[in-house]
């Protein structure tokens, strides 16, 4: 049994740039908390969202369709928003996101949103892991969709921020007959496995973290001190935001641009 938390963002906001030290960051903690794999799952529409991966690609060693930080198996992954308002989590090999990335009218990296059923139709040919998270978290709640639609994901997620919903969650995935697994939804080291997958597999591989998803072969975990870690996580990452915002704010006007054509 491997314990991965299979839903965590690089980037504390989508509309920053990526900071090459917090994926450091979030492995030591993946480790420190004895993780055996970490799902790096920023949103596509993130601001660069594919220099995470050039980044993955050039620093760390890739073995099975995921990448390697001392032990620590960092897989890849990515969070689509859906239209009406949800978020789906998927995992899987590089060119799988890359195939699902150009598959819709727009890229997705671009900033299009699909319509969860779009998504569902067009994601159905690829060999991905298609996760609902925080189904009943306002305005983003997947609980709202219709039964036929939620039934074609692989599992639901137990989502690292959503306190209190555990028990409706379990409930929704067993009467849509859905798996279950574990994610943090970490912006921020501190956050990082504070829920887990307990995922039935021999190895860490892209296809066997997908094949045990859609199997079923997974459950959840908890670590120590969850709360205290996700409101030290959510102050932090609100400072920063807040900091960066004030930062640009302030900063003064540079000179007005010269045009392409000029003399």
């Amino acid at each position: 049994m491997k314990r991965i938390d299979t839903h965590s963002h690089p980037k504390i906001s989508k509309h920053f740039h990526l900071d090459l030290g917090a994926i450091v960051r979030m492995a030591a903690m993946g480790r420190r908390v004895g993780l055996d794999g970490l799902s790096l799952t920023e949103h596509f529409h993130a601001k660069g969202f594919w220099q995470v991966y050039e980044h993955l690609t050039a620093t760390y060693e890739r073995r099975g369709g995921v990448f390697w930080s001392s032990g620590l198996a960092l897989i890849p992954g990515a969070g689509v928003n859906i239209r009406e308002g949800a978020h789906v989590i998927v995992l899987g090999e590089v060119r799988e996101l890359e195939r699902l990335d150009r598959a819709f009218r727009a890229h997705l990296s671009d900033g299009y949103e699909p319509g969860l059923e779009e998504f569902l139709d067009v994601s159905a040919s690829l060999n991905i892991a298609r996760i609902g998270a925080h189904m009943f978290r306002p305005k983003k709640e997947l609980g709202k969709f219709p039964v036929r639609l939620l039934r074609q994901l692989d599992a639901l997620e137990v989502n690292g921020k959503d306190f209190g919903s555990e028990l409706m969650l379990l409930t929704q995935a067993r009467a849509l007959g859905l798996p279950v697994v574990g994610g943090s939804d970490a912006h921020h080291w501190l956050q990082v496995g504070v829920r887990e997958t307990l995922m039935h597999t021999d190895e860490i591989t892209a296809a066997s973290v997908v094949q045990s998803v859609k199997e079923g072969l997974t459950g959840y975990g908890v670590s120590s001190y969850t709360l205290l870690r996700v409101r030290a996580a959510k102050t932090v990452k609100n400072i920063t935001k807040r900091w960066r915002g004030l930062h640009r704010s302030s900063a003064p006007a540079g000179p007005p641009s010269r045009p392409a054509n000029a003399a």
